[in-house]
């Protein structure tokens, strides 16, 4: 037997089962939307059902009730615009986020907000399947985390490049191979930025070796700029600015080089980039715009 729910931007249609109710479809075009736990007071939700906001772009926020048992495999794939999710601690299908490019947080009752931000970050860099196995999350989790980052680190950065060859893939950079190493690094450096500012549970080992990853490859450095893109790509905000300034990836050597990055773009990291050498950043780069 199915159950319609109607709601202001759509509906939700529920199935009836011995257990309770199983969301079997969302019909219309919600932005924010809670799955209620008991529609109808005759029962709970316990299950949703899979491919249920397959490519639902509009969703921005989502939050299921903590009765749901059961989430059925690529429950939320495409939901591009996904950036916040609350789930209960339950069986999880196969690719449930796959595609879900905006996600920003996955949070947990009980859990913490680093946590939720590090899931969502290692579910879009493609993690393994253990770090998304949401009933085993519990502080352990960040080791976990940290040991898959620390070998991200040590992979060579051409690494899976011939098998996108063979495999016809394009997604990096066509068959360019400087620009595919580039994006595996820049890949990097967002995740040790992320895990610095998500720092709960994080050994002085593992930070050293992130810090130090971010201070090789800052901008000017004989490796590469991949810090300063992953900050100008993801981390446009005060936060991430003061803490690869106070790592030292930030300075006089390289801080007109970004200003000059930037153009006429993001005014609010070169306002930061500006301030955070006094007055004398400002003369030296308008200066150096004079004929």
């Amino acid at each position: 037997m199915e159950r319609e729910l109607e709601l202001p931007e759509g509906s939700l249609v529920f199935s009836k089962k011995s257990e309770g109710y199983e969301l079997t479809r969302c019909i219309g075009n919600f932005a924010e939307l809670i799955v209620p736990e008991d529609p109808w007071g005759d029962g709970k939700v316990t299950g949703v059902s899979k491919k249920v906001f397959l490519g639902k772009r509009t969703i921005r926020k989502l939050l299921l009730p903590q009765t749901v048992m059961r989430i059925g495999d690529y429950c939320f794939a495409g939901c591009s615009s996904l950036s916040a999710v609350s789930l209960p601690v339950c069986e999880i299908g196969e690719g449930i986020f796959r595609g879900c490019v905006s996600l920003e947080t996955v949070s947990f009752p009980g859990r913490s907000e680093d946590l939720g931000r590090l899931l969502a970050c290692a579910i879009r860099n493609e993690c393994p399947s253990h770090l998304t196995d949401v009933r085993s999350i519990d502080e352990g989790w960040f080791k976990l985390f940290d040991s898959w980052v620390g070998k991200l680190l040590a992979e060579a950065d051409d690494e899976g490049f011939q098998n996108q060859i063979l495999c016809g893939e394009e997604d990096y950079g066509s068959c360019d191979k400087d620009a595919y190493e580039q994006r595996a690094r820049v890949r990097k450096a967002f995740l040790c930025i992320s895990r610095l500012i998500n720092d709960e549970g994080l050994a002085d080992p593992f930070r050293e070796k992130f810090s130090d990853y971010l201070r090789r490859h800052k901008m000017g450095s004989e490796e590469g700029s991949e810090t300063w893109i992953a900050l100008k790509e993801h981390f446009p905000d005060r936060k991430h600015f003061d803490l690869l300034e106070s790592l030292g990836c930030i300075d006089d050597d390289n801080r007109d080089m970004m200003i000059r990055d930037l153009g006429d773009d993001r005014q609010e990291l070169k306002s930061l980039l500006i301030k955070s050498s006094g007055n004398d950043a400002g003369v030296r780069f308008f200066s150096s715009l004079e004929l």
